[in-house]
C-alpha cells in the first residue's frame, strides 16, 4: 500500500531525537531586525527561557555584526561557535538553503528548514538540488516549509509569549497553521504537549521515525497527527500497528476530495492519496481517524482526559428540557448508535428521586429543572452508569444555568458542587461519559462561563464536548479502537 509515492532515498541512520527535542545548543541562520522571519525564533526562545538558562543561541546573518545586543556571526562555519551545534533554524531565500546545508554538515545534527519555494511552489530544480544535499550529508532535516519543532519542557519554543503548555500529547502537523491551532486550543483547557512538530514537506527526518520515538518515549501517552501525505505509507502503517495496542494515534488527514488533494500538492508538495485508502489504513492500524479540526480537537481531548473505551454501543442521554433530549436521540440513531430501555430498577430510583412533573424517565432522560440539583443529579447519574443496558452516558450541563439554579435552591455554588460530585463517579467508573454544554446565550458572560466550565471538568476527568454532532463521531472512534484492541489480543473480553 503506497498512501504517497514522493519520496526520495537518503541514507541516515536512526539519529538521537532526544537532542532534537531538548537541544543546548541553537543557531538560527537569517536573523535579521525582521521580527516575522528568523528572529521570532530568537525572541520565542528568549521569552520562554530557553536562552540563556537552558541553552545558547547564536544569530548567523553575515551581513551585521550585533543584533538584539547579541553577537552575530557570518556563518555556521565560525569557529566562535561550539560544534557540534545540536540544531540549527534556516530562515533564508530558498535558493541558498542548499548552500547553508552544506555548511551544516558534521557541524550540526539537525536542521529545520522553515523557508517554503521548493517543490510545493512548482521550483522543481531547486527541489532537486535541496533533496540531493539532504542525501550527501549527516545533519537530520526538520522540512523544509515547517515552523520546526516545539518542547514546553525544554523550553524549546517557535512564537515569543506561548504558554507553556506541559503534558503528555505529543503531536506531528504538516502545517504550521494546523500545528498551532491545536496546541493553542488544548493548551488552555488545560491539556498538555511534550514534543510538537510542524514537519512541513518532510523531505528528510519522517514521521514514521518520529512517532517511533514518540512510541519509546515515557511522557508521551497519546499521539496526535495532521498529514496530508506519507512517503511510506507500508513502513508507517507497520509501525503504527506496533503503537497502537499501547498508545493511542488520532489522526486527521488533510486533502481527502478531489480539489483537496490537489490543494496539498501545492501546501507540502505531497501526493495524498485516495482517503479510502487512508480509512482502510487507520482501520487495519488501530488509527483513530478525524475529518476535520473540531472533531481531531474533541477526539484528542477526550483520549487525553478520559482513555475509556465502550463496550457497546448502547448509550444513555440524560438531559434538562425534552427537545433537546429528542435532538440527541435523533442524531445518535442516525450514526448507527442504540437509545436502549432502562432496566426497571433504573427507572424506579429516578423516579423515587425526582417529581413526575416536568420529567421523563424513560431514556432519553429529561430531569426538568430538579436535574441541576447537584445530589439529586449525582444520584441520577450513578443509577443510570450501573444499568447494564448502557455502555456509554452522554449528558447536558448548562454553565448559564447554574446561577439561577443556586439562586432557587439555596445553594451557594451550584456548579461547583457538581463538579465535585461529578469527579467522584468518574473516578468511580470505567464507561465512557461526555458532557455538551449546550449553548444558551450568544454573549460575552456566556462564553466565558462555558470556557471556565470546560477547563473544570476536563480537572475532574470528563471531557466536554461542545459540538454534539461530534459526540457519536468519537463514540464509534472509540469503538473501532476497541475492537481492534480485542482482534490484536491487547484488552481481553
Amino acid at each position: 500500500m503506497e498512501i504517497a509515492i514522493k519520496s526520495f532515498k537518503t541514507k541516515h541512520n536512526k539519529p538521537d531525537l532526544h537532542t532534537l527535542f531538548y537541544p543546548k545548543s541553537i543557531a538560527i541562520v537569517g536573523a535579521s531586525k525582521n521580527l516575522i522571519g528568523g528572529s521570532k525564533y530568537y525572541m520565542a526562545l528568549k521569552s520562554s527561557g530557553f536562552f540563556p538558562i537552558e541553552g545558547n543561541v547564536y544569530l548567523i546573518n553575515p551581513k551585521i555584526e550585533k543584533l538584539f545586543g547579541e553577537s552575530v556571526y557570518p556563518s555556521i562555519k565560525d569557529d566562535r561557535i561550539p560544534k557540534p551545534i545540536d540544531l540549527v533554524i534556516i530562515a533564508v531565500s530558498a535558493t541558498t538553503v542548499p548552500k547553508i546545508l552544506d555548511e551544516c554538515n558534521k557541524r550540526a545534527k539537525f536542521a529545520v528548514i522553515y523557508t517554503s519555494g521548493f517543490g510545493e511552489a512548482g521550483n522543481e530544480e531547486l527541489d532537486r538540488q535541496l533533496k540531493a544535499i539532504i542525501t550527501q550529508i549527516d545533519t537530520r532535516i526538520i522540512g523544509p516549509n515547517g515552523l520546526g519543532v516545539l518542547n514546553p519542557y525544554s523550553k524549546l519554543q517557535i512564537y515569543p509569549n506561548w504558554k507553556e503548555y506541559k503534558g503528555n500529547l505529543s503531536y506531528i502537523a504538516q502545517s504550521g497553521g494546523t500545528m498551532a491551532r491545536l496546541y493553542l486550543c488544548l493548551g488552555p483547557l488545560g491539556i498538555g504537549f511534550h514534543n510538537v512538530v510542524s514537519i512541513g514537506n518532510a523531505y528528510d527526518l519522517s514521521i514514521t521515525e518520529l512517532i517511533s520515538y514518540f512510541h519509546d518515549d515515557p511522557i508521551t501517552k497519546t499521539i496526535a497527527l495532521y498529514l496530508e501525505s506519507i512517503p511510506n505509507g507500508r513502513e508507517f502503517m507497520k509501525t503504527a500497528q506496533k503503537i497502537t495496542p499501547e498508545k493511542p494515534i488520532i489522526l486527521w488527514k488533510g486533502g481527502q476530495t478531489n480539489r483537496g488533494i490537489r490543494a496539498t500538492a501545492s501546501h507540502t508538495g505531497g501526493l495524498a492519496g485516495s482517503y479510502d485508502i487512508w480509512k482502510a489504513m487507520c482501520k487495519q492500524s488501530g488509527i483513530m481517524l478525524a475529518d476535520h479540526f473540531e472533531l481531531f480537537q474533541d477526539l484528542v481531548q477526550t483520549i487525553v482526559v478520559r482513555p475509556r473505551l465502550p463496550e457497546g454501543l448502547n448509550v444513555a442521554i440524560l438531559v434538562a428540557g425534552g427537545g433537546i433530549g429528542v435532538e440527541f436521540t435523533d442524531t445518535f440513531e442516525k450514526f448507527g448508535l442504540i437509545i436502549p430501555d432502562f432496566e426497571p430498577k433504573t427507572i424506579q430510583t429516578l423516579s423515587s428521586l425526582f417529581p413526575s412533573v416536568n420529567t421523563n424517565f424513560k431514556n432519553p432522560v429529561d430531569l426538568g429543572e430538579w436535574g441541576y440539583n447537584p445530589q439529586l443529579f449525582e444520584k441520577a447519574l450513578k443509577a443510570v452508569l450501573e444499568d447494564s443496558n448502557i455502555d456509554v452516558v452522554v449528558f447536558v450541563r448548562e454553565p448559564e444555568r447554574f446561577g439561577i439554579i443556586s439562586e432557587l435552591l439555596n445553594i451557594p455554588d451550584a456548579q461547583k458542587a457538581t463538579i465535585e460530585s461529578l469527579e467522584k463517579i468518574a473516578k468511580d467508573t470505567q464507561k465512557p461519559l461526555f458532557c455538551n454544554p449546550s449553548m444558551n446565550k450568544d454573549d460575552e458572560k456566556s462564553y466565558k462561563q462555558r470556557h471556565e466550565f470546560q477547563i473544570a471538568m476536563i480537572k475532574a476527568g470528563i471531557p466536554v464536548i461542545n459540538y454534539m454532532l461530534n459526540i457519536p463521531k468519537i463514540i464509534l472512534q472509540l469503538w473501532n479502537y476497541r475492537n481492534y484492541l480485542v482482534k490484536q489480543k491487547s484488552i481481553q473480553v
